[in-house]
């Protein structure tokens, strides 16, 4: 037996008319699963299309899912012809290059719509399902500029970053109802690399050369596949790579009198950071 097998199962996934989401889509309906493939326009007809001709089994969704009433129709729908809702992959999102004088309230307001509403709303919508048949799955879309910042992206980081709380908190909650909620960090040729790229020809075809969106996606289904039990995790994909993320904390040290003691020497922080990581360096050299 296939251990990747989806054969009865159904997965949702946004944003996936396209890049890293449609990849996604493929991926699962060749492991057998009933794919929902949802987008905002006609490249979910398409993405549909090719797993059909290929002998896959899914249906097309358009529709904005940051729209809770959008979201719940998405998986209703679902479930009316595949009977079950299994899975969530929240993958849909914007990106635009933006510096910090050209962010605006209505700029930020739109990026927490699309990623941060957008998620809540299609795990919303899947949870009360999961619930009651003690099982599911959900992967969320962050990004390693969510969590290590990137120049000329405030709208973007902050929005993916929201997103890593989420994920936690959902993953807490889920725990005791056989619930996952996990998180990947693709680093691949998706629609929004390739608009951050526009400009840099080079660079957009080392990118699809050596981080093809496909890359990502086995770690998406093995996430979203009932022998995986972890939960609360999140993974950065790419360029023939896969690494955890981890958020954590120092050795705590006692403070008796002055708390700012640790300042003079108690903790010897590694100079660690953003500016260490390679891919991060690669993206930055854009700005």
């Amino acid at each position: 037996m296939n251990p990747l097998s989806f054969t009865g199962r159904t997965v949702l996934i946004t944003g996936a008319g396209r890049g890293v989401g449609r990849a996604h889509a493929l991926a699962f309906a060749e492991h057998g699963a009933g794919v929902v493939v949802n987008d905002v326009d006609d490249t979910a007809d398409a993405v549909t299309g090719e797993i059909l001709a290929a002998g896959g089994s899914a249906i097309a969704h358009r529709g904005d899912a940051a729209d809770p009433d959008v979201a719940s129709d998405a998986v209703a729908q679902g479930i009316a012809r595949f009977g079950r809702i299994d899975a969530v992959v929240a993958n849909a999102g914007i990106d635009r290059i933006t510096p910090l004088r050209e962010v605006t309230p209505e700029l930020l307001t739109e990026f927490f719509r699309v990623h941060v509403l957008g998620t809540w709303a299609v795990c919303s919508a899947a949870w009360p399902h999961f619930l009651e048949q003690r099982f599911g799955r959900i992967v969320t879309t962050t990004s390693a500029a969510g969590y290590f910042g990137l120049t000329r992206a405030l709208p973007y980081t902050t929005a993916k970053g929201a997103l890593h709380g989420m994920t936690q908190s959902l993953a807490l909650e889920g725990a005791r109802h056989g619930i996952t909620v996990n998180a990947v960090a693709p680093f691949a040729a998706s629609r929004l690399a390739h608009a951050r790229t526009e400009g840099a020809p080079a660079l957009q075809d080392a990118i699809e050369r050596l981080a093809p969106a496909s890359d990502v996606s086995p770690v998406v289904l093995w996430l979203a596949h009932e022998s995986t039990t972890v939960t609360g995790m999140a993974f950065e994909v790419g360029a023939g790579a896969v690494s955890q993320v981890a958020v954590g904390v120092a050795e705590a040290v006692p403070v008796d009198a002055d708390p700012t003691a640790w300042l003079g020497g108690a903790i010897r922080i590694p100079p660690v950071g953003a500016a260490d990581r390679p891919l991060t360096r690669w993206l930055d050299e854009l700005g």
